[in-house]
């Protein structure tokens, strides 16, 4: 949309029966698993990445681990495993609007950030005043398996942060540019929605 620089773009949320949860949003709602794995973080706490848009890797990301706690204030790498609302997240038109955001949240007394580069997004994960996990990101030109994730130096120019993202992406087992991949997921998400009775 024309002159808008953060929109909310898709939601992640922790489940108590991930496997359950799963099957409820492919095989009831039509969605599609765009990438599904362990958290590299632990290795063991499982994620998955759904969509019904080509143009989308994923629109709802379901998080195993959900329990009640305290209101967080660690670092949100990649999100808020364990309560119910994992993040909300905002797709952004470049990396100056990163840079913009940071200042922005930073100006606000809110400086527990992670840059992350995910291959695929360029992002920068924060909490809000009251803990909620936040990510504001920017897509790349390439799909490589998700979850991925290496830091994100945002001091970097465009083209520096560019040119080591592109060697990251050719450095994975797979990778295929972003609108290759998206012309895939068409497929099967119109195979998944045709299916629905």
């Amino acid at each position: 949309m024309e002159g808008v620089k953060i929109a909310l773009a898709h939601l992640g949320i922790s489940v108590y029966d991930f496997d359950m949860m799963l099957d409820f949003y492919t095989r009831v709602m039509g969605m599609v698993i765009s990438d599904t794995a362990p958290l590299p973080f632990d290795g063991v706490t499982r994620i998955a990445f759904l969509t019904t848009s080509p143009g989308d890797h994923h629109q709802l990301v379901l998080v195993e681990g959900r329990k009640a706690e305290d209101i967080p204030t660690d670092p949100p790498i990649g999100g808020s495993r364990g309560s119910q609302l994992f993040q909300l997240s905002f797709r952004l038109p470049d990396l100056e609007t990163i840079r913009m955001v940071k200042r922005r949240v930073e100006v606000e007394g809110l400086h527990n950030m992670v840059p992350m580069n995910h291959g695929n997004a360029w992002a920068l994960y924060v909490r809000d005043p009251e803990g909620n996990a936040l990510e504001f990101f920017v897509d790349t030109d390439w799909y490589v398996t998700q979850p991925c994730g290496f830091p994100l130096d945002l001091s970097k120019t465009d083209d520096e942060i560019i040119t080591e993202t592109r060697e990251y992406c050719m450095a994975q087992a797979e990778v295929a540019p972003m609108l290759d991949w998206q012309a895939a997921q068409a497929d099967k998400i119109r195979a998944a929605q045709l299916a629905l009775s």
